[in-house]
């Protein structure tokens, strides 16, 4: 799993919940409701919102997830992944996310916590 430096949090989620929930997923084991923004798997879609209830499976392949995003429930995860979308935008001008934060590869880390 590769978590971007400089991670989007929810409102919801404090920097100390931030850091227990980055390493609970790390080590698959129990999670709340919250939710992972990530590069999408699909090529044409923008974001994947996936829960850390599914991320917790073991045939689940987080390995080549890219975590750009941590939202404390479904709700704030749709804002955040508005936000992000919005934001990136408004910077390039255009919705290739995936474009952007490859730009921006210095800002990611596999397995680690980059908070």
């Amino acid at each position: 799993m590769i978590w971007y430096d400089d991670l989007f949090v929810g409102k919801s989620i404090s920097p100390r919940r931030k850091k227990r929930i980055i390493r609970k997923v790390n080590r698959r084991s129990i999670l709340g409701a919250e939710y992972l923004l990530t590069l999408p798997a699909n090529p044409d879609n923008l974001l994947d919102i996936i829960s850390t209830q599914v991320v917790r499976q073991r045939y689940y392949p987080s390995k080549e997830l890219i975590v750009i995003g941590l939202a404390g429930n479904y709700e704030e995860a749709l804002m955040l992944a508005g936000e992000i979308v919005s934001g990136i935008y408004a910077v390039q001008g255009n919705f290739n996310l995936r474009e952007f934060f490859q730009k921006n590869r210095h800002n990611t880390k596999e397995g680690g916590v980059l908070c």
